[in-house]
């Protein structure tokens, strides 16, 4: 006899669940998610919300990267990297500074493998082979770049060249040597016992014996000459020398960050463990001097195998991301300080991290794992008191596909919530953004994709505040542009790259014909670049009446209009016509010609239309005012777990079964779709007929009823939109039919 069963999804909390899960109907999780959770917004409270679109700002030169800079609260900034160039904007959009170029030495290749650490006013840009970078702030709009110099000791001074305070590092092997020919000079020749030198060792700086030598010319491997800032105890052949730790020749640290009031590098490209720290509150001055506390400190991380230092996290400690593991280093209390005596690396998990920068989030550091197919939390454990490498994404695993960038969006009034994004650069899911939802108190944590519409990529994003902004690649009739996009905290914009359209204003156009009665219902004009059309309302210079055009007989220049009532008074000869509304609207020129947007008024979906080659749409319904929301549209898709459980005279497992209805708790709903898994879809389009200017259209708050027929193995049902149009899902309940022969 056919039973019958009811599943409830009171929440999606866990965001979407791998396929490998399939069969896990034990697991919290599996009726808590879905097969699919793609351009949804999880909420604190369990519901999900169509995800926030983009707002347009500004049309990028080229290819680029963007970096938050955070001056203090009121003054936010976008940095904009590009090849060699870097561009400034204020969280509107708006152009701060432009095309900067002078010591900008990154190119297109490098942009995803710059690491960056900002103090106050200034940002430092680290890539493991170019020179150190700094952008310093002058004022709210000036910034410049200029090439990080180590702080020179002009106390020291020999032939105008001064001794430097950077770190040293014996890169040649430990057994050779260097004999001087003279203790003191300008042009002393230095001789190595072995090949040590090439020709880009020119202006290059070494110890000997601990006293500071200046190279000034290269003459072969073994042979150079230097100029002597310190007088060498003698000439004899000397093994205890080195050279500066970070040059052309040997590399540049790839990693960077402010901790314990100094500036940190780490990870030179030839010396990859190395970890360099300024002397306290000295941020250019990297002079060991005897050791003392507050002075510079120059080890490297002890391993069996060589670790790639790639990032570094200031943070309860001071955080070390390598290709092999995660380190940090230990102080004896939390207000103790790292010193040269003290400093040691504890290992603490085995898994490494991609080029991807790690991220600060909710108590814990996140990090894309080498592999690309994992994402973990780095976090303290008072309990262990050591460092735990969790992965927090075993259940989404398909979502993470090598990250490029990181980053983490806190929450506003609105919307409290704080998410992580995971920028993807991997084949399958190139340019999308596996979104993580995590409250540690309430054990929540869920992931969610968004992706824009088919093509199209998210390149570039980056956090100021409560506020996300992406790079966005889209193609267009023309080729690829790459645009500056905000996520808009606003949940009645659902259009991406939206702007709003101006009616369209035909030229100047002109009343002709002074003789016209205020009895007659037409009116002859000119002035009008394109022919006015039907329905288009307008008033006339000294008359307040509205007038809407029911009738248009076009002429070589002048029109004769039909009214849709009588003139109210008579109008003056070339009395200026001003559009009040029509169905000509122009749109930003992002949008090219045969170019598909959607247009959205208020509450209301106009449709899909194609911008002509004068950047306007036609509207094919009533005429609308100046604000009509143009853009592309993205289809949320919400698809439930099988229902496969076990009751109690068995499992489900292989049943056919029947989806028999379908109840879902709607907030705020204007327009959805649902489908049972190989069955028809069932659509209810919740919209007013007749929709106009001026009016509104009521979102729907309450529970709505599907009625399906037809049988499946594993009944699944998905929750989709047609129209870019606000809508809440909180909650699904399904009754289940299935036949049981007891």
């Amino acid at each position: 006899m056919p039973r019958k069963i009811r599943q409830v999804y009171t929440n999606f909390s866990s965001g979407e669940i791998n396929n490998l899960l399939n069969a896990r109907t034990d697991a919290k999780a599996y009726f808590e998610g879905g097969k699919q959770v793609r351009n949804w917004y999880l909420l604190d409270e369990g519901g999900v919300m169509r995800r926030p679109a983009t707002e347009y700002m500004a049309t990028m030169p080229a290819e680029c990267r963007i970096m938050p800079f955070i001056f203090s609260n009121d003054e936010v900034a976008i940095f904009v990297l590009s090849n060699n160039r870097l561009d400034v904007y204020n969280s509107s959009g708006a152009v701060i500074q432009s095309n900067i170029t002078s010591n900008c030495n990154w190119t297109t290749a490098q942009l995803f493998e710059l690491n960056f650490a900002q103090f106050g006013d200034t940002v430092f840009l680290c890539h493991r082979e170019n020179p150190i970078r700094k952008i310093t702030r002058a004022s709210a709009s000036s910034f410049s770049v200029a090439a990080y110099v180590f702080e020179e000791d002009d106390t020291v001074t020999v032939n105008g060249i001064n001794k430097t305070t950077q770190p040293f590092y014996k890169y040649a092997d430990s057994t050779i040597t260097i004999t001087p020919g003279a203790t003191t000079g300008n042009s002393v020749t230095l001789t190595a016992s072995a090949d040590s030198f090439v020709s880009g060792h020119n202006g290059t700086y070494l110890k000997i014996g601990g006293k500071q030598v200046k190279i000034v010319g290269f003459t072969n491997a073994t042979t150079v000459t230097a100029t002597i800032l310190e007088a060498l105890p003698n000439t004899d052949a000397n093994a205890d020398w080195s050279e500066q730790l970070i040059s052309a020749v040997n590399g540049f640290p790839q990693a960077v960050s402010f901790h314990d009031n100094r500036l940190w590098f780490a990870g030179v490209r030839d010396n990859p463990a190395a970890v360099i720290a300024s002397q306290i509150g000295g941020y250019f001055n990297f002079d060991l001097g005897t050791g003392l506390a507050n002075e510079a400190i120059n080890v490297a991380i002890a391993s069996d195998t060589v670790n790639e230092i790639r990032h570094m996290i200031s943070s309860r400690n001071l955080q070390i991301f390598t290709d092999s593991g995660e380190y940090y280093v230990p102080v004896s209390s939390q207000s103790a300080a790292i010193t040269p005596s003290s400093i040691a690396f504890l290992r603490q998990t085995p898994y490494g991290i991609n080029r991807a920068a790690p991220i600060p989030f909710d108590g814990a550091s996140m990090f894309s794992q080498k592999n690309g197919k994992s994402v973990r939390e780095y976090v303290f454990s008072d309990i262990e008191q050591a460092y735990r490498s969790t992965s927090v994404s075993v259940l989404a695993s398909h979502l993470i596909d090598s990250p490029k960038q990181l980053s983490m969006m806190t929450g506003n009034e609105t919307k409290p919530e704080q998410f992580a994004f995971f920028l993807n650069s991997g084949t399958n899911e190139d340019g999308k953004l596996a979104v993580f939802h995590s409250i540690r108190d309430e054990k929540i944590a869920g992931w969610t994709m968004w992706e824009t519409q088919t093509g199209d990529k998210f390149h570039s994003i980056t956090a100021l505040n409560d506020k996300l902004f992406v790079i966005v690649k889209r193609v267009v009739p023309s080729g690829t542009k790459y645009l500056l996009e905000r996520f808009a905290n606003d949940d009645a914009i659902t259009l991406d790259c939206s702007t709003t359209t101006t009616v369209f204003q035909k030229g100047t156009p002109l009343v002709k014909g002074a003789s016209q009665a205020t009895d007659q219902n037409t009116l002859v004009v000119d002035g009008f670049s394109t022919a006015p059309q039907i329905q288009e309302t307008f008033t006339i210079a000294g008359n307040a009446a509205e007038y809407t055009i029911t009738a248009v007989s076009a002429g070589a220049s002048q029109h004769t209009l039909t009214l849709d009532k009588n003139l109210a008074a008579v109008p003056a000869d070339n009395a200026v016509i001003t559009l009040v509304d029509g169905f000509l609207h122009t749109v930003n020129a992002i949008y090219e010609n045969t170019d598909t947007v959607f247009a959205v008024f208020g509450n209301g979906s106009l449709g899909e239309f194609t911008v002509d080659s004068n950047s306007r749409i036609t509207l094919t319904s009533a005429p609308f005012p100046t604000g009509v929301r143009v853009g592309f549209n993205y289809t949320p898709i919400l698809e439930t777990m099988s229902v496969d459980k076990e009751i109690d005279t068995g499992p489900l497992t292989g049943q056919p079964r029947r989806v028999n209805k379908a109840i879902v708790d709607i907030s705020g709903g204007l327009d959805i779709t649902m489908k049972a898994q190989d069955l028809n879809s069932k659509e209810l389009v919740i919209q007013q007929a007749g929709f106009t200017s001026g009016t509104d259209i009521t979102a729907v708050t309450e529970k709505k009823e599907f009625n399906f027929l037809g049988y499946s193995k594993s009944p699944t049902i998905t929750i989709s939109q047609n129209d870019p149009l606000p809508l809440k899902v909180l909650g699904i309940a399904m009754e289940i039919q299935f036949a049981w022969v007891v």
